[in-house]
């Protein structure tokens, strides 16, 4: 194991070094100082030297190369152009987002969608790994769903009452019917159809959350009213898309019926837990024990914890993974030392 990491280590340093000769020495003062290696050469060569260095075969520490040891090629290797368009996509990302909130008073997530769309996949295809753009956003938009969580004022939230509930309810429910009964009117078959009604029926969560906040009507009634509505909607769609995908082969009671009871129980008793129960537990198990000035930074700790837990209990029972991150900022909804952090 130290013979590899030795070798890596060699490898990453000598690539280092090319590339420094690369940018500051002309070609013929690249040859002066270094006859080793073709600079334009694989990269292969130069790492078999250093594994070499550090007491391995060339090929690997089994002698079989790529296909025996499997560590003939290793480390991810970014190119200055790569860097450098990354580097102009997220400055046009936050020149347009200031330009749609002070020009056109209009929030700044208009204009940074506005922007990706324009360099991204979509047209220019401008943006280098547009995955690894993809899962950033992802990592994004599961804080946006933790600040909702957390965000949640159960004082506000009571005042809009069940009236509220079913007002949040009916708002989700009314898109997807809608869209429904247009897809069977163009004459979409039931497949189809569920999929436009699914389609129609979410309300991003980290879109409102972006603009709530921006509108600082989070903890309104109003804010507190959409937020739930979002909640719900997502829990909705989800089911709805469970059951699409159940339509697909043979599918069992169980497997049209448990999309439905995992988003409901997690949303319910999870809900519950989350505002009535996890809160009293910690407080007199784990809390009490921390010095006051470190409370915030012990919370912040069982909140990840709780999440790295409901994300794949979430995930695996068929509901989303979003609900469990959702569930684990309302946990600490309560809190005030996070709402400060």
């Amino acid at each position: 194991m130290a013979t590899r990491v030795e070798a890596a280590l060699w490898s990453m340093m000598g690539h280092g070094a090319r590339q420094l000769k690369r940018l500051f020495l002309n070609p013929a003062e690249d040859d002066m100082y270094d006859h080793n290696f073709d600079y334009n050469g694989p990269l292969e060569e130069e790492e078999d030297y250093y594994r070499s260095l550090a007491g391995g075969d060339a090929k690997g520490d089994d002698g079989h190369g790529d296909d025996g040891g499997g560590h003939g090629e290793f480390g991810v290797h970014i190119t200055y152009e790569d860097l450098y368009a990354a580097m102009i996509f997220f400055t046009a990302i936050y020149v347009a987002g200031v330009f749609a909130s002070r020009v056109l008073k209009m929030p700044s997530l208009v204009g940074e969608i506005f922007a990706g769309i324009i360099l991204g996949p979509p047209l220019a295809d401008y943006i280098p790994n547009p995955e690894a753009f993809v899962l950033l956003g992802e990592i994004g938009l599961i804080l946006l769903v933790l600040e909702a969580g957390i965000d949640i004022d159960l004082s506000t939230l009571s005042l809009i009452g069940t009236r509220g509930i079913i007002i949040a309810i009916i708002g989700s429910i009314a898109p997807i019917a809608i869209a429904l009964a247009i897809a069977f009117a163009l004459g979409f078959d039931t497949k189809a159809s569920i999929a436009a009604g699914a389609t129609f029926g979410p309300t991003s969560l980290g879109i409102a959350m972006n603009i709530l906040r921006q509108g600082k009507i989070v903890n309104t009634p109003v804010g507190q009213l959409i937020v739930s509505a979002a909640v719900i909607d997502d829990m909705i769609a989800l089911i709805i898309l469970s059951q699409l995908s159940a339509l697909e082969g043979d599918a069992t009671v169980a497997q049209i019926v448990a999309p439905i009871v995992s988003a409901l129980g997690f949303l319910i008793v999870g809900g519950y837990i989350a505002v009535f129960i996890f809160p009293k537990l910690i407080n007199a198990t784990i809390m009490k024990k921390v010095p006051q000035e470190q409370k915030g930074k012990a919370e912040m700790i069982i909140m990840f914890a709780l999440i790295l837990a409901l994300m794949p209990a979430t995930y695996y029972a068929k509901a989303s993974f979003l609900m469990g991150v959702f569930i684990a900022g309302l946990a600490f909804c309560r809190s005030h030392d996070l709402h400060r952090k």
